[in-house]
């Protein structure tokens, strides 16, 4: 963080910085990533929409860690006192949202996925479209730009290389500069270990 340069792309890059402190769970960090975030344009309300879409590649227990931490830095007055049902327009939106969403990131590689995804799990693939792209990711409160930035730090954290690489091409397919990209790629560096080295070799094949 101390070498981060603000010229460019700041607000994307802070959250994506951020992105890598809730995947290592370390409070500490993600304190310092939320204040450089602040400095650049990161709201409380970018952050908590980071933290919200970090349980589809983390999972809850990284998730809860990140939401708590926000919370104690930036505490808010939670106004809901009970659960409620979930409407039938709403599981509609998040179907037809998420279809949308997912042609968008994967272009022309959308139905391969649906049919590979399928062959593995039938199940998932209607999750993949309900539960991450319409619910989660179709949120108003965050740019898909930034949400994808957002994964690619999760990913590259995790060295996960095959989603990797299909989060690199989502991100480009949805407008992300290579160059933002490759920002990211660098301001979180050697943190990410093997992570690092394969996000390297896979800018190389991404192409604008």
């Amino acid at each position: 963080m101390a070498a981060f340069d603000p010229r460019r792309y700041a607000t994307e890059r802070a959250l994506g910085l951020y992105s890598a402190a809730v995947t290592l769970a370390d409070g500490e960090l993600m304190t310092g990533c939320i204040r450089l975030g602040e400095r650049h344009g990161v709201t409380r309300e970018m952050l908590y929409e980071i933290v919200l879409q970090s349980y589809l590649f983390l999972g809850f227990p990284r998730m809860l860690n990140a939401a708590e931490n926000l919370a104690d830095v930036h505490p808010y007055q939670y106004r809901e006192t009970e659960l409620k049902p979930v409407e039938r327009r709403e599981s509609q939106e998040w179907f037809d949202d998420g279809m949308t969403l997912c042609r968008k990131v994967y272009g022309q590689k959308y139905d391969s996925l649906i049919q590979r995804v399928s062959s593995l799990a039938p199940e998932v693939s209607r999750w993949m479209i309900i539960e991450g792209y319409g619910k989660v990711l179709s949120r108003p409160g965050l740019d898909i730009v930034s949400r994808e930035l957002s994964i690619v730090a999760f990913l590259i954290m995790e060295n996960r290389e095959k989603q990797l690489h299909s989060h690199m091409m989502g991100a480009v397919n949805v407008g992300t500069p290579t160059e933002l990209i490759a920002s990211l790629v660098g301001d979180i560096g050697e943190s990410a270990g093997d992570g690092f080295k394969t996000a390297r070799r896979l800018l190389e094949g991404i192409k604008p």
